[in-house]
């Protein structure tokens, strides 16, 4: 009998070898493109998401799946504000701490509440429909992302100047993940991925003290009901993947930042599987499809065939093109490359046709007196490390008023992506002053960006 997509990702998350390194794509809002629908509708429709994860399955010939990829479920039940978007999940736009909310007036996450029973009624009916075939993956917001959706870009201060506060917080945020960890494994889906992205902008110190207290009792819950627990962090994480590893998930998953064979090494090391990493807009979205499939072929050779599961770096962009998934899953189901004549222009080739069209991001003139700050993303909407880092601009700019200016360059567009070649930039999200890296995947303070920006302006800094 074949073996099918759900045993290799269920044997490769228990660090077995198999005959083939399993596929998983984080669809997440791509799907609803699948659909011809907009992110605002489909991740509000249980009966959509249904059918977008299993359409993208059926074409990307996927081993796996993600039910719900949406950071932000939890938040908007705790009373936090959404900004929906079109093509991105819904990003927080209120913190309900930093608006006067106490701790305690939080209700504790409740099974009826808000878009819960969407996600639990989507994710019980993919592993009713298609969970024999493939592996159904449930995703949760991890315990330090959700303390920064409910206490904003000061939760970050917190740390250093009031540390007592901060645990209560991340402890509240702990018992939210277990619960809803419980309720998602009731539904058989086998895997739940604690995603938790925001744990690549703090130093290994900090993560030892307030990250892996908070995420132990997640990663607990979920092995005690028996689940697999995937412990998922995009960013530039290898300063803290092996303390990710230490607290004690099946799995680790991470972007392209990271280096796969290092991952690798330390997997072998710790006997945790790893999932990731393919890049999502040099490779999936402008890419062709033969650079796309040779990507795959460069991960799975490194990564092999025991503990391993080829994925994303992220969930896919809304508009990556879908014959670059189809193309890598034909690779690895069948070995199969694209012919370079098929039609489709490389990354250099659009990167060229962009520049002679004009397409460029212009350089902004630095002036004495004046600070300019550039923000590299993969886009703030849909990124929580991007948000927050564009969060910690916005909190000074009544500081400095029209000394300041600033912009976002996101990577998702072949302007952005120009841009950032010529800025050196390699990790992200990256804070540039006066076109200098300043913060270089790690989300400053309002007291680290003000004393940044000051030393690059003369006079007093008067509050404007």
């Amino acid at each position: 009998m074949m073996t099918t997509g759900k045993e290799l990702v269920l044997r490769a998350l228990h660090f077995e070898p198999v005959e083939r390194t399993p596929w998983v794509p984080f669809t997440g809002v791509h799907s609803a493109r699948l659909l011809e629908q907009d992110a605002t509708t489909y991740l509000q429709d249980a009966s959509s998401i249904v059918r977008g994860v299993t359409l993208a399955a059926e074409r990307t010939l996927a081993d796996g799946v993600c039910s719900v990829f949406d950071l932000q479920v939890e938040a908007e039940v705790l009373g936090c504000r959404l900004k929906w978007s079109p093509n991105n999940p819904p990003a927080v736009a209120s913190h309900i701490l930093e608006e006067g909310k106490a701790l305690a007036d939080l209700p504790a996450l409740a099974k009826d509440q808000g878009r819960i029973p969407l996600c639990l009624e989507a994710t019980r009916e993919l592993v009713r429909t298609i969970g024999d075939q493939l592996a159904v993956f449930s995703l949760l917001c991890g315990p330090f992302t959700l303390a920064l959706h409910l206490a904003g870009q000061s939760f970050l201060t917190d740390l250093i100047e009031n540390p007592e506060y901060a645990q209560e917080v991340l402890r509240f945020c702990s018992d939210t993940s277990c619960r809803l960890a419980a309720w998602y494994l009731e539904t058989g889906s086998p895997v739940v991925a604690i995603v938790d992205p925001m744990t690549s902008q703090i130093s290994p110190r900090h993560f030892r003290k307030f990250v892996a207290p908070c995420l132990e009792p997640v990663i607990a819950t979920i092995r005690e009901k028996g689940g697999i627990a995937s412990l998922f962090c995009c960013g530039d994480a290898t300063k803290n993947i092996e303390l990710m590893m230490q607290c004690g998930p099946h799995a680790v998953a991470f972007d392209e930042q990271v280096d796969l064979a290092l991952v690798r090494n330390l997997a072998k090391k710790h006997h945790v599987s790893f999932e990731g990493n393919m890049p999502l807009t040099t490779t999936l979205l402008f890419g062709s499809p033969l650079e796309c499939a040779r990507d795959a072929a460069t991960r799975l050779d490194i990564g092999g065939k025991e503990g391993y599961i080829l994925s994303p770096g992220c969930d896919l962009p809304f508009h990556t093109p879908l014959y670059n998934l189809e193309a890598v899953g034909r690779f690895v189901r069948f070995g199969e490359l694209p012919q370079e004549t098929a039609g489709f222009v490389s990354l250099e080739q659009a990167l060229s046709a962009a520049d002679e069209s004009g397409e460029e991001l212009q350089p902004v003139e630095i002036v004495p007196g004046r600070v300019f700050i550039e923000i590299v993303t993969l886009d703030s909407e849909g990124c929580a490390p991007c948000q927050y880092m564009c969060e910690a601009v916005r909190s000074v700019e009544k500081h400095y008023g029209k000394r300041l200016l600033w912009r976002e360059t996101l990577i998702k567009s072949l302007a952005g992506i120009r841009r950032t070649q010529k800025l050196g930039v390699s990790t992200l999200p990256t804070l540039l002053i006066n076109n200098e890296i300043v913060f270089d995947n790690l989300v400053p303070t309002r007291e680290e960006l003000i004393r940044e920006i000051d030393r690059r302006l003369s006079g007093p800094q008067e509050e404007r």
